[in-house]
């Protein structure tokens, strides 16, 4: 069977890069008004402790942003068939240079499919364009920008021919085009070479460059300054801002700027909300994005990525019900799209994925305890252990489900898990967490230190060198694991000092986990801090726990059903509101108990 190198991205706010071989085939709840409402509000806990005492020390603002590796989007030299048209991708139009009223409508649904992150479906239109209007240059540059890099995909080899010959017809056909089109093809010419040993950042630069003086020149024309604002963000793709997370960096400060001043003028421009969204999502005030972001799925409902985009912010914003209600209705415009068509790999094993993979996060996060398992299933057979194994990358995301089992599974969901082989020691050590925990409550203590230390001697496992290769913080997650696990050790035997202790450490090493979307852990663990300091009879401690874990995930059900027990026991009148609080942002606020935190 032949096969080709391929990286796919299935994973974060992120969708993280892994290289694998496949075979190719071409309602917000309302700001509460009273001064004691102001101080119980999760989310407005979290915009009030910004500073190292607040969003600093959470483990979406300690960093080090690291690019997102996937691979682009190929697709064959020339489609076998005529790309079809597909609906739902929004009336936007971009008009351009070219004698076939078809082929517009061609080329625009190629740039709604460049703003939709599905490159390999815009190569497919831009050249059915070229077929309807061989002379038509922006069908070319067309072609010649969605084979290029994005903040998702580095540039691939395999592209750069195409690319650059995709570029140089757009030149040779651009004497009678526009002042706009003109800027456009020259700006994207500086991009591709035939030198192969040019750097790519001094290409990309160039690039930006050029389109920082095109939209200079043009400063009202929205989509110039949309494709100015993505140039400047290919620069540093997932690393937008400085470590406060308040101050973009200098390239980015223009960036925001433009797309915003878009989103002023046209609040319907979809390339612009998803560009706000990702330029936003990291940083201190993801609110920002908010407004867009409620309005960006309808705006092109039929192109599954940007369904998707606003659970990047309701995720980070805690309205976990609307990120869950959100992805699912990705996956489903995914799966009727992936239906008609092969699509491209990093498409079909990677966007999809990650669109499974919010669904799953964001039902843990609300209480849904039915969705959280059946997309737990979903996503666990979506990836098996064979794909694992050929990609360090995709095994976070591979352990997901096991976090889903452990909090709302049944025992024997917990036993049945298939043990993973020797040569995955990251899943293997998250798989014994799991089994660690669920033999705590099953008063196992003998077996659950065992898995402890079995974690413990994972840690030095050669198999993770893959991992940190990839930016995955392995042996920090697997010892932040087996701390949690110990902790639950000393908490089911009463002994809450030593608890405390262990889990004041996984605090610590939860905040320095690196940004990525779903998170790399899976709760917050300070509420389970909350839970031993409630058990140990100081619930005024355990209050202050509970509202860290609402910074880290704002309006979390688990969190606030814990800080509503811990008022109760202090007397504390809040409980009432928290009470309040937790019905609006759980899906059956009656399934979480204090045992499970």
């Amino acid at each position: 069977m032949a096969r080709s190198p391929l990286i796919i991205a299935i994973g974060a706010a992120t969708i993280a890069g892994m290289a694998l071989f496949l075979k190719m085939t071409p309602p917000e709840p309302s700001v509460p008004e009273s001064e004691l409402e102001l101080l119980l509000a999760p989310r407005l806990i979290a915009q009030n402790q910004c500073g190292r005492g607040g969003r600093e020390r959470a483990s979406f603002f300690k960093p080090s942003f690291q690019i997102a590796l996937a691979s682009s989007a190929r697709a064959a030299t020339r489609a076998e068939e005529k790309a079809p048209l597909w609906p739902g991708l929004g009336k936007r139009t971009v008009p351009i240079t070219t004698a076939s009223a078809e082929a517009q409508t061609y080329f625009d649904q190629g740039f709604a499919f460049l703003y939709g992150f599905n490159h390999w479906e815009a190569i497919r239109s831009f050249q059915q364009a070229q077929e309807l209007d061989p002379g038509c240059a922006m069908c070319y540059w067309g072609e010649a920008k969605a084979r290029g890099p994005n903040i998702n995909a580095p540039m691939d080899k395999g592209e750069e021919h195409p690319a650059l010959t995709a570029v140089k017809r757009a030149v040779a056909l651009s004497d009678n085009v526009t002042a706009k089109e003109r800027g456009l093809i020259e700006a994207l010419a500086l991009r591709y070479t035939p030198d192969g040993d040019a750097s790519r950042a001094d290409l990309d630069k160039r690039y930006a460059e050029a389109m920082t003086a095109l939209h200079e020149r043009f400063p009202d024309d929205q989509d110039i300054a949309v494709l100015y604002a993505e140039a400047q963000m290919d620069l540093s793709p997932w690393n937008y801002w400085e470590r406060d997370y308040k101050t973009p960096l200098p390239h980015i400060a223009g960036a925001i700027a433009a797309v915003e001043d878009v989103l002023a003028a046209n609040p319907d421009h979809a390339g612009a909300i998803h560009l706000h969204i990702h330029l936003l999502e990291a940083s201190a005030m993801p609110e920002r994005a908010e407004e867009g972001a409620e309005r960006l799925a309808d705006l092109m409902p039929g192109a599954g990525h940007l369904v998707h985009m606003p659970g990047h912010i309701f995720f980070r914003v805690g309205r976990y019900l609307d990120s869950l209600e959100t992805n699912v209705r990705a996956v489903e415009v995914d799966e009727a799209y992936l239906a008609k068509t092969q699509g491209s790999d990093i498409y079909r094993y990677g966007y999809y994925p990650h669109n499974v993979h919010f669904v799953l996060v964001s039902a843990q996060m609300a209480g849904d305890a039915e969705t959280a398992m059946e997309y737990a299933r979903k996503l666990d057979g979506l990836i098996p252990f064979e794909a694992v194994t050929s990609a360090a990358i995709v095994q976070p995301v591979k352990v997901a489900p096991y976090y889903a089992f452990l909090d709302f599974g049944t025992p024997e969901d917990i036993a049945n898990m298939p043990e993973p082989p020797e040569n995955l020691p990251f899943v293997k050590g998250i798989w014994r967490y799991v089994q660690g925990v669920a033999a705590v409550r099953a008063d196992d203590i003998a077996r659950a230190r065992a898995e402890a230390d079995a974690i413990a001697a994972l840690r030095d496992d050669e198999g993770l060198a893959d991992l940190a290769a990839a930016n995955v913080p392995a042996e920090d997650i697997l010892l932040l694991s087996e701390t949690v696990l110990r902790a639950r050790i000393a908490q089911h035997e009463g002994d809450f000092a030593q608890a405390r202790s262990e889990l004041e450490r996984a605090v610590t090493l939860q905040d320095a986990l690196n940004y990525t979307e779903p998170p790399f852990w899976y709760y917050p663990v300070e509420q389970t801090l909350g839970a031993v300091l409630l058990q140990a009879g100081d619930p005024e401690a355990a209050i202050e726990q509970f509202r860290a874990a609402l910074v880290r995930h704002p309006n979390n059900a688990w969190s606030l059903y814990g800080l509503m027990k811990a008022q109760e026991a202090a007397g504390d009148e809040t409980a009432g509101y928290t009470s309040k609080l937790l019905k609006e942002a759980a899906f059956d606020p009656g399934a979480i108990t204090i045992d499970r935190l």
